[in-house]
């Protein structure tokens, strides 16, 4: 990207904001620059250098009324992660970024207002709804869809794809609450483009159509552009618990791949599926520990077949939980272990993947100099394809606005594993963020 391309995109980004500005002359401003540059540890090939520019604008529309506008800038300097046409079919037509190529992305990440009526909070646009206890690994934190271009090595609120809704909550009693949520946003995660260092080859999430023994025609995914999510959670406060249950109706952000054999030729086509997800959540504290629980019900996964039966799918019920230890007990440390869970409940041996799956992590966090130095050990181990990865960060606040760190992402084990098939694409990471 030439100088004058990244600040033209810039005063694009600027411009809209500055017009935001004028028409709410009450608002707050604040802004966040980083820049994160990815070297492959193998080849020593530059995997990406980014510039992120986010502005953070938020004001009053009225005494009751709160709004909230944050446009965002990706200057993909130098990157392997992106491509000149991106396929960007995961996104409906009222999202998605305004302008992106392999240079970068301009898009309004959130955009939203906040405002109390009918004795509730709520929330209407385009914005983020975290649920449950969970730390990296998802059971029931699947409202908003994920941005899988770096697998799972982007910080999870950036990760996150924000969703057009309406967010509401309604005081129960003085101990409990209850949460609703309407989604007519049919967007969806969006997956790593083939060519780039995270696009998905484990048999276990993608069939290599390439193998057939017959010609491949590849149909565009199918996708419900008029979907209608909706969830709830009640949450309640019961000696000393921290309780929630929770539904969602959903469509499942990854495409179930169909395979159908006719005329002689192996047609895929990628289809948006159905799911109901009931669940429930749990923690409390005890002295130093707290303990977290939390577990799934999705009334239907759609599980890859190592046959063309059915259309090489099978449809599954899954039960999926996770257990987690977090202890503060020594001074400037904080240590966290997790312990999660999946099982298919409909299973036959013409399924890919394992009936169960077990999958552990653990987190290391040791606070230093006042807590201006942070040194970060993050591990995680699946047993299915014995493959994990182990991620080391060191983060120094060198003032209030100015952070910077350093890191390495590391995969191991069996190359057709959920972990394995990244083990080309350990790298190092050196990161500054000023926030102004």
């Amino acid at each position: 990207m030439s100088i004058q391309s990244a600040l033209s995109q810039l005063l694009i980004l600027i411009g809209m904001s500055t017009q935001v500005t004028i028409a709410f002359a009450d608002a707050s401003i604040s802004s966040e620059v980083e820049t994160e540059l990815a070297l492959g540890q193998a080849d020593s090939d530059l995997q990406k250098v980014d510039v992120a520019i986010k502005f953070d604008i938020g004001g009053n529309l009225a005494n009751d009324i709160r709004y909230t506008f944050i446009p965002r800038l990706l200057m993909a300097i130098d990157s392997e992660l992106y491509i000149d046409d991106p396929d960007e079919r995961n996104y409906s037509k009222g999202n998605g970024p305004l302008w992106a190529n392999r240079h970068g992305l301009i898009e309004i990440s959130e955009a939203y207002v906040d405002f109390e009526a009918w004795k509730g909070y709520w929330r209407l646009g385009k914005q983020q709804v975290v649920w449950g206890q969970a730390d990296g690994l998802k059971v029931l934190d699947v409202v908003n869809p994920q941005d899988l271009r770096e697998f799972n090595l982007d910080d999870v609120e950036d990760s996150r794809i924000p969703l057009w809704m309406l967010n509401a909550e309604f005081d129960v009693t003085d101990d409990s609450s209850l949460q609703w949520v309407l989604i007519p946003d049919a967007t969806y995660s969006n997956l790593a483009d083939a060519g780039t260092p995270y696009f998905m080859t484990s048999s276990k999430y993608r069939p290599d159509a390439n193998s057939a023994p017959f010609p491949v025609v590849v149909n565009k995914a199918v996708r419900p552009d008029t979907a209608l999510d909706v969830g709830a959670r009640y949450r309640l406060f019961l000696a000393g618990w921290d309780l929630t249950f929770n539904y969602l109706r959903h469509y499942q952000d990854v495409p179930v791949i169909y395979r159908r054999l006719r005329a002689g030729k192996l047609e895929v086509s990628p289809v948006y599926e159905r799911n109901h997800l009931l669940g429930a959540t749990a923690s409390n504290a005890f002295g130093d520990w707290v303990v977290r629980m939390e577990v799934g019900y999705s009334t239907d996964t759609y599980q890859l077949r190592s046959d063309l039966q059915n259309d090489g799918i099978a449809n599954t019920p899954e039960v999926s939980s996770v257990v987690g230890l977090d202890y503060r007990g020594f001074s400037d440390w904080f240590l966290s272990y997790q312990w999660f869970q999946s099982k298919l409940l409909d299973y036959d041996g013409d399924i890919v993947r394992n009936r169960q799956r077990m999958q552990h992590t653990l987190l290391l966090r040791r606070f230093l100099l006042n807590e201006t130095l942070e040194l970060e050990l993050f591990s995680l181990y699946s047993d299915e394809d014995q493959d994990g990865q182990v991620r080391a960060k060191v983060s120094y606040l060198i003032s209030d606005e100015l952070r910077a760190w350093f890191g390495i992402d590391t995969f191991y084990g069996d190359i057709d594993g959920q972990f394995g098939q990244f083990n080309n694409t350990d790298r190092f990471v050196l990161g500054v963020a000023m926030s102004f």
